[in-house]
């Protein structure tokens, strides 16, 4: 016998004993003097009174250049897990399917994660979107520069980063705004080792030393421009003194590598994460625009919510954007993961079409949604 519920003060040690097994390696939990409630809405699945499968959905606000208020409400799926026995049992699809409609029931009409499977989540509608380096550098070859980087610390250091962030960070969809990220933690020393805070007008890196051997860690790295770039890279040639190599997370349009490029550098592409439009019709009335007048027909398939599966007449008029259901031919039609990856920007709706995702019945349509869903950075600095 099985029952969906959300978790409770009464759930927390099975939780994060659950957690343990499915994220610590089977770490030892101790049982807490103080059961405490989820901090954020926790879904689980109980077999025979036993905690079997959970999932949690954190509420965030993420930049979005092209809405209405800069700003869309988010919800982040984290902490997916099974006891081993009790995975291929079709527990998590329950929770996927239930969460879907408690983020639209909240307003958070996109969702996104971290994966451990891409094609496990594509099966729900979640695609990867946005691209992003992960680069390794050889810090004692990095150019110098007369411009000096300083660090701070406190209240000071949070004050600069979060600034600074939200200069920058405002270009990005997906980006947190300051208000849902945990600064504090960023900032914080975890693992015995310190989080040091390098800074520069228009910039600031986060940098923590290796544990062994290995690369530094570059937790965060936020230039506005040329000239805090470089003040932050002679900063890290600098920091060569003590350690060869360091290792930063970049967006996909840095201008890194337009101060510097160099053999030993070594670089991969990645995606962001995955990303999910969880109610379309309020996704697209969410936007702004400044198209002509104009309407187009666009059909969605969506097996996991029913709500979002149809035909849709979306219509601009007076730079607002509405969506309601029609009879009519569609004009163009979409899987709902490929609407979400048109949606949030990269991969963008052409690059979709010649990957044979979309269906078009009028290149006219076809032109509009493009101008009105344009290819756009998405980027996310935190992890949930």
């Amino acid at each position: 016998m099985s029952e969906l519920r959300l978790l409770t003060a009464a759930d927390y040690l099975a939780h994060r004993q659950l957690m343990s097994h499915a994220f610590g390696r089977g770490g030892v939990v101790e049982a807490s003097a103080e059961p405490k409630d989820p901090p954020v809405e926790t879904l689980g699945i109980f077999v025979d009174g036993e905690l079997a499968s959970s999932l949690t959905t954190c509420p965030f606000t993420v930049y979005w250049p092209g809405s209405q208020v800069g700003t869309l409400a988010m919800g982040g799926i984290a902490g997916v897990a099974s006891h081993a026995e009790a995975r291929g049992q079709g527990h998590v699809d329950r929770l996927l399917v239930e969460s879907l409609g408690r983020m639209r029931a909240a307003g958070q009409v996109i969702s996104a994660l971290y994966p451990f499977s891409f094609s496990f989540y594509g099966r729900y509608g979640w695609g990867w979107v946005g691209e992003k380096y992960g680069a390794t550098l050889p810090l004692r070859e990095l150019p110098a520069s007369k411009r000096l980087a300083r660090r701070l610390t406190g209240e000071a250091a949070q004050t600069h980063v979060t600034e600074v962030y939200a200069a920058s960070g405002a270009r990005y969809r997906g980006a947190f705004v300051p208000g849902s990220r945990n600064l504090a933690g960023l900032l914080s020393e975890s693992d015995r080792r310190l989080t040091y805070a390098y800074t520069t007008e228009g910039g600031y890196l986060l940098w923590r030393y290796p544990s062994g051997e290995g690369a530094g860690e570059v937790r965060e790295w936020m230039t506005d421009s040329p000239e805090a770039e470089r003040a932050l890279l002679a900063l890290l040639r600098d920091l060569g003194v003590q350690t060869r190599q360091g290792r930063l997370t970049l967006p996909a349009d840095t201008t890194l590598f337009c101060q510097t490029v160099l053999n030993e550098m070594d670089v991969r592409v990645e995606p962001v994460f995955m990303g999910r439009v969880v109610d379309v019709a309020a996704a697209l009335g969410a936007l702004k625009t400044s198209l002509p007048d104009g309407a187009l027909t666009l059909a969605i398939d969506d097996p996991h919510a029913d709500w979002n599966t149809g035909t849709w007449r979306v219509t601009l008029e007076g730079g607002a954007v509405h969506v309601a259901p029609t009879t009519d031919a569609a004009q163009l039609s979409l899987g709902i993961q490929a609407f979400s990856q048109a949606f949030w920007g990269t991969p963008g709706l052409e690059r979709l079409r010649r990957a044979g995702k979309v269906g078009v019945q009028s290149e006219a349509a076809f032109t509009q949604l493009l101008a009105l869903l344009p290819t756009a950075p998405v980027m996310c600095w935190d992890h949930f």
